[in-house]
């Protein structure tokens, strides 16, 4: 052997020991944790099977909160995540959404589902974020205020939210997030036991993929279809009924979720806000409340409570999910490094003594360290120094260990408040528990590394994330940027439930404060809320609003005329015709014209006698009699939510 080999394997053979010692350490500080977590959720399990005499959301003492509702590009899912918030079981909530800049129909959706108006009154103070344009608050909902604002990012969306509320308390929860009804009354408790003391609880995160969400509840659980988001159901029950809960024993808990969180204003006004040079904003809040209490000697506590719960959606591609993962990780390294003078300081308590240098050595250094192990394994082999002692050493305190600790928080799932009730659920979460470990665990270490060289080449970028949007959103992309040829089909084949997301015409009167302003627009989302209307399908004109409806006919009995899809304004009766065209808000409306190409796609509605030039034979007429329709149905006016076609 030259002496370049042997130092080689002299190298090899050191590292390998160091990572089999350092994942052995690792492996018992979270077991310790994870035992942790059993016992104090013992003690949440008991305490949840006591209720009160009275209903507790009719008591005084509640204290006010405003559900803080950072917002950017979540048109799929922020009219539903709203109302899951306005139907919260909650004596003393504002609900405070902050508009940051989206580039797509976020502001547009809140507009048309709650009748918003725009507050005249003047900023009271400046608010640490970027400039506001404009405060709006709901024809429909008191206690629902809109703040819209150029873009900043999450962290200063978040602070024009604090800083823009009179509430005692403030609950950050994501746009993409629905909450259980009682959810809130029970993450608050912290703040009823010890009132001065508490200044942050937070509650669990679950996965919302393709369970049934209905009048902003979660209707029905289900385990998502893809492998890919039930594997992430396996990572949130291990980190939240294991991982939080076990720190929160060790009055040590330094992270509490985005996505559903409650502070004390006050406290958190006091540290000046969010941070705004952080991608991860829910840990480093935390983590500087740690640092400002015990430094001026304020007696507080932090809280986690397992019972609240909020549904979050989850990446279902890869590509998604690695954007999510590198953007969590660059943030951790940002806040770690950013705390640092924390470490091993007794002044901090545990939280410097103990739970941040583990987290830093566990979370942050760990999946680097693991994928150097699977490095030095083929080349350990390629070398002839791997032994089998070592390779399942290795393998036993990785894979072995992780399945162990995965069928930890199954166990505690199943014990405790067990959402997933079938043993069918159970057998396939033990499955994802096994199947974590096998590809996606060491994928998680190749993200790691890449968000490592991400960090150190000062990547801030946030990242975009796909939305598929609660309840079967599969054809939502049927909407306004579509052909109009289609606008018909569509608004017939729309069911009008509140949850529906296929799209059509409905009839909206708040397009504008002005006078005559009213009319046609194109939602993908139909709102029940004012209950605007919407054209249905039924088979009984009767049902809609006045006698008759609209009936698609090859004859013209009823007049000589009808709506049809053409190219050319001058078939029409007059010059010019009506075009899907995008307003100045970015909203699709129908839009009077006599240049086609002003709309969307080379054409427009027009009004003609001749039925043949349109997209079929015939066209849209009015009339009293179904039976003079192709067919023995037709459309008619409806404002009543539930589909009369049914």
């Amino acid at each position: 052997m030259t002496t370049l080999e042997s130092v080689g394997t002299t190298l090899v053979v050191g590292s390998g020991v160091f990572i089999v010692t350092y994942y052995l350490l690792i492996n018992v500080g979270y077991l310790l944790i994870h035992v942790l977590a059993l016992f104090q959720l013992r003690d949440n399990v008991r305490e949840s099977g006591w209720n009160p005499s009275f209903r507790a959301f009719d008591s005084p003492f509640y204290p006010g909160v405003a559900m803080v509702v950072p917002a950017y590009n979540e048109a799929a899912n922020i009219v539903e995540s709203v109302r899951s918030m306005l139907a919260l079981n909650y004596p003393d909530q504002e609900i405070v959404v902050v508009n940051d800049g989206s580039s797509d129909a976020t502001l547009e959706r809140l507009e048309d589902a709650f009748g918003l108006r725009p507050v005249d009154a003047e900023v009271p103070y400046d608010v640490p974020s970027e400039p506001i344009r404009g405060v709006y608050r709901s024809a429909t909902h008191e206690n629902l205020l809109v703040v819209d604002k150029e873009n900043g990012g999450k962290s200063d969306a978040l602070n024009a939210g604090v800083w823009l509320t009179d509430q005692e308390l403030f609950c950050a929860v994501d746009a993409d997030t629905v909450i259980d009804r009682d959810a809130l009354l029970d993450v608050v408790a912290p703040f009823l036991e010890e009132p001065s003391r508490t200044v942050a609880s937070g509650g669990t995160i679950r996965v919302a993929n393709d369970c049934v969400v209905q009048d902003g509840q979660v209707k029905e659980t289900k385990l998502p279809k893809t492998g890919l988001a039930g594997v992430q159901v396996m990572e949130y029950l291990r980190a939240f009924y294991s991982g939080r809960l076990g720190l929160a024993r060790l009055k040590g808990l330094i992270l509490i979720s985005g996505a559903f969180g409650v502070f004390r204003t006050d406290r958190v006004r006091e540290i000046g806000g969010y941070r705004h040079d952080t991608i991860t904003e829910d840990f480093d809040v935390v983590v500087r409340l740690h640092e400002y209490l015990s430094d001026n000697d304020i007696d507080y506590r932090i809280e986690f409570v397992p019972e609240p719960v909020a549904w979050t959606e989850v990446p279902e591609s890869l590509r998604s999910l690695g954007r999510q993962r590198r953007r969590w990780y660059r943030g951790m390294l940002e806040t770690v490094i950013a705390s640092r003078g924390l470490f091993f300081r007794r002044r901090y308590g545990r939280v410097g003594t103990v739970v941040l240098p583990f987290f830093t050595a566990a979370e942050a250094i760990g999946p680097l360290i693991e994928g150097f192990g699977y490095v030095l394994l083929p080349l350990g082999w390629y070398l002839g120094i791997l032994n089998i002692e070592f390779f399942l050493t290795f393998l036993l305190l990785t894979v072995g260990v992780g399945v162990f600790l995965s069928w930890f928080g199954v166990f505690s799932e199943v014990w405790s408040y067990n959402r997933y009730e079938s043993p069918q659920d159970a057998a396939r979460l033990l499955w994802y528990g096994v199947l974590e470990n096998f590809g996606y665990r060491q994928w998680k270490t190749v993200v790691a590394w890449h968000g490592l060289i991400e960090f150190l080449r000062g990547e801030q970028s946030w990242g975009v994330m796909e939305r598929r949007g609660f309840g079967d959103a599969a054809t939502e992309t049927a909407a306004a940027g579509g052909t109009v040829e289609a606008a018909p089909a569509a608004a017939a084949a729309t069911d009008n439930r509140e949850d529906a997301d296929d799209g059509g015409f409905v009839w909206v009167d708040w397009l504008a404060d002005e006078p005559g302003t009213d009319g046609l627009r194109w939602l993908d989302r139909i709102a029940s809320d004012g209950q605007p209307g919407m054209l249905a399908s039924v088979a009984d004109l009767a049902v809609g609003v006045g006698e008759g409806g609209f009936v698609w006919t090859t004859d013209f009995p009823a007049g000589d005329g009808g709506f049809v899809w053409v190219t050319d304004p001058a078939l029409g009766a007059g010059e010019g015709g009506y075009v899907l065209a995008t307003a100045a808000d970015g909203s699709v409306r129908l839009a009077a014209t006599t240049d086609f190409s002003e709309g969307l796609g080379d054409g427009g509605f027009v009004w003609t006698t001749d039925p043949t030039l349109g997209a079929g034979d015939g066209g849209f007429v009015w009339t009293t009699d179904a039976a003079t329709g192709a067919g023995n149905q037709g459309f008619v006016w409806v404002v009543d939510t539930a589909d009369p076609a049914e």
